[in-house]
């Protein structure tokens, strides 16, 4: 299963809306993203579990610029 199946799953489940942001879209399609798929979907859960009244979530990333040593590209979930 995807990512994007992954996430059309939470949003029927817990009736969220989950708007990804161009910069975590590029990251996934263009293999840049060091969370695994499990981990952006924990990264989720984790919101939803503290803050439930939620309705909108939005995914966006955490990345290095060219002052980092090693290069990383985080998920970052919003309520």
């Amino acid at each position: 299963m995807s990512i994007f199946s992954k996430l059309q799953e939470i949003e029927s489940k817990h009736n969220v809306k989950v708007h990804q942001g161009e910069d975590f879209k590029q990251a996934l399609y263009n293999g840049k993203m060091t969370d695994s798929e499990d981990c952006i979907i924990d990264k989720i859960e984790l919101i939803l579990k503290h803050y439930p009244e939620s309705q909108d979530l939005s995914l966006s990333t955490y990345q290095s610029d060219e002052t980092s040593d090693d290069e990383f590209c985080y998920s970052v979930v919003l309520p």
